[in-house]
């Protein structure tokens, strides 16, 4: 009996239809506006704040379908510390190519202060049905709070820029020059 199960199952699997959902991901830098503060006063100085971004986003088809998957940053505040990020993003397809997505993470600040980040993206955001790789760029507000030792907040806007910008003047070099 338990053979007829097993069997019955794999013929199911078989006839289902092939999922095309592959992930997605983007590379980015985010260049902004912050407000930084300490315990003793919530915010008190304005600041740059830019951070480099890759995410990939699993379970979407096409523009308007929902995304999930793990992100990673790299950044700083006012260029006097170093702050790591990783965690999750929901991607929610609000308007066909500009979705909203909203990440949670964990946050280390000049790798000894533990924190929590979030933030949340709204812009251009494509789905490419010929490769991996999707174009983003739009506005992300952030929110960051570190925990131990030197506590502290930070509050951002900023720009997100595709990666793929950066690459473009490389690219028609390297083509020039073959």
């Amino acid at each position: 009996m338990k053979g007829a199960g097993a069997c019955a199952g794999f013929a199911l699997v078989l006839a289902c239809p092939q999922a095309f959902a592959r992930p997605q991901w983007n590379a980015g830098a985010i260049a902004g506006a912050c407000v930084l503060g300490d315990a003793r006063q919530l915010f008190e100085v304005a600041a740059f704040c830019g951070s480099a971004r890759v995410d990939t986003l699993f379970l979407r088809e096409r523009t308007n379908d929902f995304g999930v998957g793990p992100y990673a940053t790299i950044g700083t505040a006012a260029f006097a510390d170093l702050r790591l990020g990783a965690g999750a993003s929901l991607l929610l397809p609000v308007i066909e190519d500009f979705p909203l997505v909203v990440s949670v993470g964990g946050l280390v600040r000049d790798v000894k202060y533990p924190g929590v980040a979030a933030s949340a993206f709204w812009g251009v955001r494509s789905y490419n049905f010929h490769g991996t790789y999707n174009l983003s760029g739009g506005a992300l507000f952030g929110v960051e709070h570190t925990f131990a030792g030197a506590r502290s907040n930070s509050v951002s806007l900023g720009i997100q820029v595709d990666a793929f910008v950066f690459a473009i003047p490389v690219l028609l070099l390297i083509g020039a020059l073959h």
